[in-house]
């Protein structure tokens, strides 16, 4: 199992929302300004012509080799091959896992999961439990008590399966979702939407260049 132990943060696509430029650049953003490894960016896009999505796939992919982050194609299986991809996304009712790892071996396996309960049931390395702190999709928000429930459920389960949260997470939330037991989080507009990620960022502690105290400052507060 493919574990990406440093990865806290997905952030997902949504070119119809925030336009192609938009999202090229608040990813390259967020690249450089997290750690190495510590977050993927998960092409997830519907509305757009082939041509295109290969094309936006293809710059996505560079600027994550570039700055040493996960490049995750949602539910395209042909793009991710082709492109290498390091992770899939699969819905509920996605390919069955057990084909996906023969299709790509060692990448990381994300699956969506909608019921706290049936979190353990998920045969991936990523359980992504939504919605969490506001509805989506016109699901209600299963709040931190449903992060709870699939936590339990998932150490119950003892197979090393990592629970990211979903829906309504920006920086103020962050700090919610880690305490009800999520292990990273996954966001939309926190990242497409926003000035700058760097808030994102500092929450969840995956800075590139974490601040020193030099010695001298140590020594005189």
């Amino acid at each position: 199992m493919s574990s990406a132990p440093a990865l806290r943060l997905i952030a997902i696509t949504d070119c119809e929302r925030f336009g192609v430029d938009a999202v090229l650049h608040k990813w390259e953003q967020l690249a450089l300004a997290a750690a190495p490894g510590s977050a993927a960016i998960d092409l997830r896009e519907r509305s757009l012509s082939t041509r295109a999505l290969l094309s936006l796939a293809e710059r996505l992919a560079e600027i994550s080799a570039r700055y040493e982050q996960l490049f995750i194609v949602n539910e395209r299986l042909d793009l991710a091959r082709l492109l290498s991809a390091r992770g899939v996304h699969l819905g509920e009712q996605a390919v069955e896992t057990a084909r996906a790892r023969g299709l790509f071996g060692s990448a990381l396996l994300v699956r969506a999961c909608h019921a706290p309960l049936r979190a353990a049931e998920v045969d991936a390395d990523i359980v992504l439990l939504s919605p969490i702190l506001a509805a989506r999709k016109g699901n209600p928000p299963l709040g931190e008590d449903g992060l709870s429930v699939a936590k339990a459920a998932l150490l119950a389960a003892n197979r090393g399966t990592r629970l990211f949260a979903l829906g309504g997470i920006d920086a103020e939330g962050v700090a919610r979702c880690f305490a009800a037991g999520a292990d990273g989080v996954a966001v939309i507009a926190s990242v497409f939407g926003a000035e700058t990620p760097a808030p994102l960022v500092r929450a969840l502690g995956i800075e590139r260049h974490a601040p020193q105290i030099s010695q001298h400052q140590s020594e005189t507060e």
